[in-house]
This record gives C-alpha cells, structure tokens and sequence, in this order.
C-alpha cells in the first residue's frame, strides 16, 4: 500500500495541484495531510477547494497544524491585535480570506494521531509532535530522540520546519515529507513523500517537483497580499523563488532595528520601515528578487 504525506502547504495551491497530480498519477487514492494548509501565500480559499475535494473523493487522514492553531485562537481571543503590516498583516489577510467552514473544519482536526488498518503496520502523524504543533522536531534535536523513543508505533510522520529527512533511533523512525507550499532547499521545488509498506515497516520516498511558480508568484500583488505584508509577502516569493529561507532571518532583523532605535519593539507593532530595513540587508526586493550587487 502506498501513502502520499503533504505538509506546510502554506495556501500555495498551485505547488498543491502539482504534487496531488503526481500522487494520483502514481496510482496513490490514500493521503496523509500534516497541517499548515493555508497562511503565507495568496488565496487561500482556493487550497481549500483543493483540499475539500481531496477529502470527498479520496481517503485522507488529517491533522492541523500551528498555523491553524493561530487562526483558531486568533478567533477565540475576539480578533484583536493582528494589523496591516508585514508582522501580522499575512495571518490577518489569511484570516480574513477564510471562511467559517475553513475554520471549523479546522477546529476538528486534532493535531496528533494513529493510522491503523487491520493487517497493516500503524505509525503515528503529527505537525510539529505529537504533544505540540509548534514543537520543532529537528534532525539533531535532543527531544526528537526522547520523542522517537517513546512512539507507541515504528513510525512518526512530521512537518513544521520544511525540509526532506528521515530520523532513525533503535527500531524507530520520524520521517519529514519537506513542505509543499514554501519548500526550503532543492531550489523551491516543490516536495512531498510516499511511505510504502514493506511488511511490518513503512519506507519511505521522497519526491521534489518542478511546478509553474509564475502562478502563485502573480497572485501575491493581485490578491492584495503584497499591500497587507509587504516584506513578508517579499521574503515568502523569495523562497518559492529560491528554497532560501529567510523569513526568521528578516523578522528577526527587523526586531532588532526597531529595538535600536526606539528602545523596543513589541511584536505586532513593529513599523514597516525596518522591515523595508530588512529586507534591504538581505538583498530582497519587494518583488521577492536579489537585488543585485553593485559593482
């Protein structure tokens, strides 16, 4: 039996059709989805489209992820402190692009849980770990050793920190599919994997796609993304572009000018200047392009 693993789609539905055709085309009808389906790229109803219709004709198994714990929570808290500007302006604008179906489904989903088929191996699925979405489950990480030690299974399915890699301790193993919709390395190809059944274990196969990222890139200004979040719409287009992941890096950045200068800085309220700041020591346009070096 084959199994197709997505993760960190990030509402890029384009790099999604890619990677769902290539599945389907490989003879795959069962999918496993590890969350973060929308936040980061434009348009996220039109991934949710994608996902809807996955879930009606297909068989899926799915978790959310921390970016819908944000939107979820940003909900239960009464929609306060999200703003126009590129330290919150992308999660509002997704947000706002939602509707109250996006977010109730969301709202089912638990963000940790067991496949099991009579006659076949179980394994365990999860965005970050099983206890948090937001908990990083790093190759080098000593709590992903702790983590993987303690399965109840063989097996661990992961996303979060969207890159391709496979961990093994004793007789167990987490595997990382990479992300779908910002994918880091590879040159921004897009990636997913497929575990298949060897007995009483899963392997695994990693993929990496090319796909048409003048798409998703053209939708970033005509969505309106690009004027709530300006540099972080820019750093996100230079990932898609590229696979260099920069995001922390300019936010971080950004941080650290606005505590400079004014003596703190106080995440959302961050002005954009700095991010302008940002983006420019890191040689990204508003455009996610390198700015080239003069000579």
């Amino acid at each position: 039996m084959d199994i197709a693993v997505f993760s960190d789609i990030h509402a890029n539905h384009s790099a999604l059709q890619a990677c769902f055709d290539k599945a389907v085309s490989l003879g795959i009808t069962h999918f496993v989805l590890l969350g973060d389906y929308v936040s980061d790229c434009p348009n996220p109803g039109k991934t949710m489209e994608l996902i809807y219709m996955m879930k009606k004709y297909f068989t899926c198994y799915m978790i959310r992820g921390n970016r819908e714990d944000y939107l979820l929570d940003y909900r239960k808290k009464g929609e306060k402190r999200w703003k126009k500007g590129s330290a919150s302006g992308a999660l509002l604008y997704t947000y706002e692009n939602l509707t109250v179906k996006d977010l109730n489904f969301f709202d089912s989903l638990p963000i940790y849980d067991i496949w099991k088929m009579k006659g076949m191996p179980s394994f365990e699925y999860c965005h970050g770990s099983p206890t948090s979405s937001r908990e990083l489950m790093l190759e080098k990480g000593r709590n992903t050793r702790k983590i993987v030690s303690h399965l109840k299974t063989g097996l661990l399915l992961h996303g979060h920190h969207h890159e391709q890699e496979s961990y093994s301790y004793k007789d167990k193993k987490a595997v990382n599919p990479g992300s779908i919709g910002v994918p880091w390395n590879h040159g921004g190809k897009t990636q997913f994997a497929v575990i298949r059944s060897e007995g009483r274990s899963w392997e695994e196969e990693y993929y990496a796609l090319d796909y048409d990222r003048k798409e998703i890139l053209s939708e970033f200004a005509s969505s309106g993304l690009s004027e709530m979040a300006p540099a972080w719409a820019a750093v996100t287009m230079h990932t898609i572009r590229t696979g260099l992941d920069l995001n922390e890096a300019v936010l971080l950045r950004a941080t650290q000018l606005c505590e400079q200068e004014r003596g703190e800085a106080r995440w959302p309220d961050i002005p954009e200047r700095y991010f302008a700041l940002a983006l420019k020591e890191y040689r990204i346009d508003l455009n996610g392009k390198d700015i080239p070096l003069k000579k």
